[in-house]
């Protein structure tokens, strides 16, 4: 989910977090010394219940059960493939608020640390499932989503309804300038391996190179975390002061993790058994399955907390929700998904789709060019949200490579060697096919 360390804007490292607290709160409406009285006990079932009642989103965990059902009872692959993606979208808003509740009793680097791993857990898992599966192309382009959702969509649409409560509306410039150089970073980690698996066609040196990129962004975000959480703490704060109160006991906190983990990879791997099913049966392909619709199971909680934060006029902790998971995303989820990807032997790289890699670039100068001078206007979303459109018209239309006649590249052997002639996909490419363990086409580049 999109939750997270770098979301810091604030003294709150977990936005969805603060919005369910002030959800809570307006619920309840007990008198100040009612609330002072009652902030240092910890009542487990009390804290579970305020979670599950803190928004409507979670009504969606509903369907947990029937997805469970229509997959035992064959139901068809699209049903199957909706029923597992919506009661995602509040177990990752729910992970993120049990999460936080274990930070809270950590120091602050700790804290970012759990953040960053357990927020993005959702995401995390969706990549492991589609890496087991061979589906490396459709597990780039969700990662490629998840960050343009939150720097198009959900920037776009906190500055146009922020702009039109608000005429102008300003922000902290320092954070965002830290984030914004992450964002160009992770751009260009992109760009090396793809422009040279373009322009050098007969080695595989992208792979080694992915994966060095891979380290250096990793080791570049856990400086961002101490820069943020430590070292320059000023940056990145918003001029609200609210304190956070333990809802949970920590055993239960982190009872509630492992559960919600554990049912999130079951669904997961529903969800992606699905989408070659779902493919076929809807007319959606691949690409815009992973860039528009699986970033919203992650992210929908916090989507909600930038808009309406912005509406209050609250634009730096907007800002820094939409810019933070972005560059979680960019910059911790994508190398630790090359990594993981490294060691399951899986060729799972930053060679990207050229197509992909022109609109992360494009959509991150962009941003930056918007963000700089700290003020925003619904122009300036409306700019952004057309941009998003843009992006999805574009990937509706554009398929992964080989999606029309096999929407999913599933190899069911680490010895598969009937791999079709590469002369045969791109006639222009003369490469060597991709190590056994994965049989990707390279049609695309």
């Amino acid at each position: 989910m999109h939750s997270r360390g770098s979301d810091a804007y604030t003294d709150a490292p977990h936005p969805s977090h603060e919005v369910a607290l002030t959800i809570a709160n307006e619920m309840e409406e007990e008198p100040p010394h009612a609330q002072s009285s009652k902030s240092t006990e910890v009542n487990d079932w009390k804290g579970i219940r305020r979670m599950l009642c803190s928004t409507y989103v979670n009504l969606l965990l509903l369907c947990s059960p029937i997805a469970l059902w229509a997959t035992v009872m064959g139901w068809s692959s699209t049903s199957i493939f909706f029923l597992n993606f919506f009661p995602i979208i509040p177990l990752a808003y729910l992970l993120g608020l049990a999460t936080e509740e274990v930070s809270i009793r950590t120091g602050e680097v700790v804290g970012g640390l759990l953040n960053a791993t357990f927020g993005n857990a959702v995401e995390v898992i969706l990549a492991v499932v589609g890496l087991q599966k061979n589906m490396v192309e459709l597990v780039q382009a969700s990662l490629l989503g998840s960050v343009l959702s939150n720097m198009l969509f959900v920037l776009g649409l906190s500055f146009f309804l922020g702009g039109l409560k608000h005429k102008q509306q300003t922000f902290n410039t320092s954070a965002v300038s830290a984030n914004s150089g992450l964002l160009l970073l992770s751009a260009l980690s992109l760009s090396l391996p793809t422009t040279y698996a373009s322009l050098v066609p007969h080695t595989r040196n992208e792979l080694a190179m992915s994966h060095g990129a891979a380290v250096g962004l990793a080791v570049v975000y856990i400086q961002f975390l101490w820069f943020q959480l430590k070292s320059h703490t000023h940056l990145f704060k918003d001029v609200d002061d609210s304190t956070e109160q333990v809802q949970l006991h920590a055993g239960t906190a982190l009872g509630v993790m492992a559960a919600i983990t554990l049912i999130v990879s079951l669904h997961s791997e529903l969800l992606v058994g699905a989408i070659e099913g779902t493919v076929h049966s809807t007319g959606m392909n691949e690409r815009f399955i992973g860039v528009i619709l699986l970033p919203i199971v992650g992210n929908a909680a916090e989507h909600i907390t930038a808009v309406t934060v912005a509406m209050k006029n609250r634009m730096t902790l907007s800002v820094g929700i939409a810019m933070g998971s972005s560059t979680q995303i960019a910059v911790f989820v994508v190398p630790v998904t090359v990594l993981v990807g490294w060691l399951m032997g899986v060729s799972m790289d930053l060679n990207f789709d050229i197509f992909e890699v022109v609109v992360m670039v494009m959509t991150v100068l962009i941003v930056v060019e918007l963000v700089r001078d700290g003020t925003s206007t619904w122009l300036e979303g409306s700019m952004l949200l057309v941009a998003y459109f843009l992006v999805g018209v574009g990937c509706w239309h554009f398929p992964l490579p080989d999606s029309a006649t096999a929407p999913t590249k599933v190899v069911t052997s680490a010895t598969t060697t009937a791999a079709p002639p590469l002369a045969a996909l791109a006639p222009r490419v003369s490469t060597p096919p991709r190590a056994a363990s994965v049989s990707r086409s390279r049609s695309k580049r």
